[in-house]
């Protein structure tokens, strides 16, 4: 990510804005609030450029003019997002390629000219109570915004209030661990069932395995914590060593067909632990799997940050 943050610095410094860490620079430009900040998900690199015009009624017009002008900026639709007065455009880093600062601040300035068509830039004021105390831009939750110190107060305060909530809902940890259960064992036969189709274990099918289950999971619950995320992961792991034993017990029955026997499902169930250490590097490579999807089962079964966070560039003393 260092050549990426250097490509974000240099282009906040082009567009003449400030930063409070790397990978992220705001700042006013024409009298709209903007961002630049470097986003990584796993192996995707990308650059997001947002402006913010704060009139939700302007949103059809701001999406259309962008739209209008995306060939001659090289804009993606696909890209693009635009609601609730904001524009949140990614811009990839292509594998083994690099963006280029001049390039960033060239796009930013295109969709900012798009914007500029559609809504012109509101009074330098706080979003919500329109107070000339939040003119000045600040990230609240990551986002640049321009909020007033009484209004973040308040958000801050509905936010503690929230989270109270959220904690006193109760945990149906029984239902939960059902629900878990009957998840895996249909996780596990679709698991098997791409196994036996294509002859190969794929790593995004644990992944989408341990989501639906941390999803169902939390459902379940009611709610999101540890005991959630402990049980999702468990039995995403669960899931995907029972696909393999599905799909042994596919095979073996397939062997005992064709030589005119029939297998003892009994002693199959029984034998279980001695074929998955028989099976070695196969299930060595589903259980790294199953580990991966338990990650994934955790993070959806996770409690949700319920805050407000702000930050503000401080400013030098003369």
């Amino acid at each position: 990510m260092a050549k990426l943050t250097d490509t974000i610095a240099a282009a906040g410094a082009k567009l003449g804005l400030s930063s409070t860490r790397a990978g992220l620079v705001f700042g006013l430009k024409d009298g709209y609030p903007v961002q630049l900040a470097a986003r990584r998900t796993n192996n995707h690199e990308a650059v997001v450029e947002i402006i913010r015009y704060d009139d939700a009624a302007r949103d059809q017009a701001v999406c259309q003019a962008i739209q209008a002008s995306a060939k001659a900026g090289g804009i993606k639709a696909r890209q693009l997002k635009v609601g609730d007065g904001l524009v949140v455009y990614e811009h990839p880093r292509r594998l083994f390629g690099s963006l280029r600062a001049d390039a960033v601040a060239a796009e930013l300035e295109a969709l900012l000219r798009a914007v500029k068509d559609a809504a012109p830039a509101r009074p330098a004021s706080c979003r919500l109570c329109r107070s000339s105390t939040g003119a000045e831009p600040m990230l609240l939750n990551g986002v640049v915004d321009r909020v007033c110190p009484s209004c973040v107060e308040r958000l801050q305060h509905e936010a503690k209030i929230t989270a109270r909530q959220y904690e006193s809902l109760p945990m149906n940890m029984p239902l939960a661990v059902l629900v878990a259960a009957i998840l895996a064992v249909v996780s596990a036969a679709v698991w098997a069932a791409i196994l036996i189709g294509t002859n190969r274990m794929y790593w995004a099918i644990a992944i989408g395995i341990g989501a639906v289950i941390g999803w169902g999971t939390t459902r379940a619950a009611g709610k999101g914590g540890l005991p959630v995320q402990v049980t999702g992961g468990l039995f995403t792991i669960a899931s995907v060593l029972l696909g393999q034993v599905f799909f042994i017990a596919w095979l073996a029955n397939e062997y005992a067909e064709s030589h005119g026997r029939h297998i003892d499902w009994n002693g199959f169930a029984a034998a279980v632990p001695d074929l998955l250490w028989e099976s070695g590097a196969d299930t060595l490579f589903a259980l790294g799997g199953g580990l991966l999807g338990a990650w994934y089962a955790i993070r959806k079964a996770s409690k949700p940050r319920i805050e407000v966070s702000v930050e503000r560039v401080e400013k030098k003393a003369a």
